[in-house]
């Protein structure tokens, strides 16, 4: 299962309550991928494509499961 997160300056100040969050959701077995804001606004290409990337990774098993991604400060 994937979960797809967008951060920004709405995230400063939930950064705790989101990496909790998350580490459960994780634990579950939920992967997390996260942008910035300003990437999903500026270029929704980027973001696309990278999305694409994890979801083709997944289905033929060239995940790094030991990567993980926390919550932007």
């Amino acid at each position: 299962m994937l979960a797809i997160e967008i951060d920004g300056t709405s995230h400063i100040t939930k950064y705790e309550k989101d990496l909790i969050r998350q580490k459960k959701l994780e634990n579950l077995g939920v992967h997390f991928l996260r942008f910035d804001d300003l990437i999903v606004k500026r270029d929704i290409t980027i973001v696309l494509k990278e999305i694409e990337k994890w979801i083709d990774d997944f289905e033929n098993g060239k995940l790094n499961h030991k990567k993980k991604t926390e919550p932007k400060k």
